[in-house]
């Protein structure tokens, strides 16, 4: 092989992994599990157990940059419930921090996209003390006048980098609002109807396309239960295929993944149009 070969065999290796890089991937982390919400209910000609319910961040890589979207359980919340409502039963079981999984992996988060101010999607924001939390204006009231249980002060008590979003009036996916954080399409947030609550698109290299709610991430899925009219994303069929380490990212680049492996089936899952 002669020298014009190699180099241009260099050089094409060196631009597909820059294209990785800079390609959007993201994961499902996973921080603790909790009993179903509310009582056993009637379904099916007999009684049913709730759903479990998982408090997860979503880990978002692209364009050099990794982000969160909410935090799930942190490192305190076990202080923080006891701080605000020290009669509430602890539904959840062991907790995973965010920070201390990614901490592992020596990876680090430049923005925290925060989805819903309440408990159990704010929690992890103590453990960030330094990272800009980017929300929208009303998200960031609810979160100043809400009182407990639905949200924790004593999760806020720190100063919070608080980066209000300006939203455009771009309609996309049926909201009549958007905001485009990377301006190329890839991520986009939407104001949801409650709360300050946010949603989030994301759509990967290939055209796979997500959407989630920042106010029932982890939630039991409920179809034709929507009220902004979209159904979120089967993040429930993301999470029986693996948490983080993870990935789902496009077609192309499942070969390029640096760290962690993803399961057969999250990988036919993130294929889906």
């Amino acid at each position: 092989m002669n020298v014009a070969k190699v180099v241009t065999l260099l050089l094409l290796s060196f631009a597909t992994s820059v294209l990785s890089a800079d390609e959007l991937r993201f994961s499902l982390v996973n921080t603790a599990q909790s009993e179903g919400h509310g009582d056993y209910s009637w379904r099916n000609g007999g009684w049913e157990q709730p759903e479990p319910v998982f408090h997860v961040a979503l880990l978002i890589e692209h364009q050099g940059s990794r982000l969160l979207f909410g935090t799930g359980l942190g490192r305190h919340i076990d202080a923080q419930v006891d701080a605000e409502v020290p009669w509430r039963i602890k539904r959840y079981g062991p907790v995973a921090a965010v920070r201390d999984q990614l901490e592992r992996d020596g990876l680090k988060i430049d923005r925290i996209l925060l989805g819903s101010a309440r408990w159990d999607h704010a929690s992890g924001l103590e453990d960030f003390p330094d990272v800009p939390v980017l929300a929208s204006a009303e998200g960031i009231r609810y979160s100043q006048v809400a009182t407990p249980p639905a949200v924790l002060p004593s999760q806020f008590a720190h100063p919070v980098r608080w980066q209000p979003l300006r939203f455009e009036a771009n309609p996309f996916g049926g909201f009549a609002q958007s905001l485009d954080l990377f301006n190329d399409g890839s991520l986009i947030v939407v104001p949801l109807t409650k709360q300050g609550a946010l949603g989030l698109f994301l759509t990967l290299a290939d055209g796979t396309r997500y959407f989630f709610r920042g106010d029932t991430l982890g939630q039991p899925e409920k179809p034709n239960a929507e009220p902004d009219n979209i159904q979120p994303s089967g993040w429930q069929e993301l999470a029986a295929s693996g948490f983080y380490p993870g990935w789902v990212q496009s077609y192309a680049s499942r070969g390029e993944a640096t760290s962690g492996k993803q399961s057969a089936a999250l990988r036919r899952y993130a294929s889906i149009k």
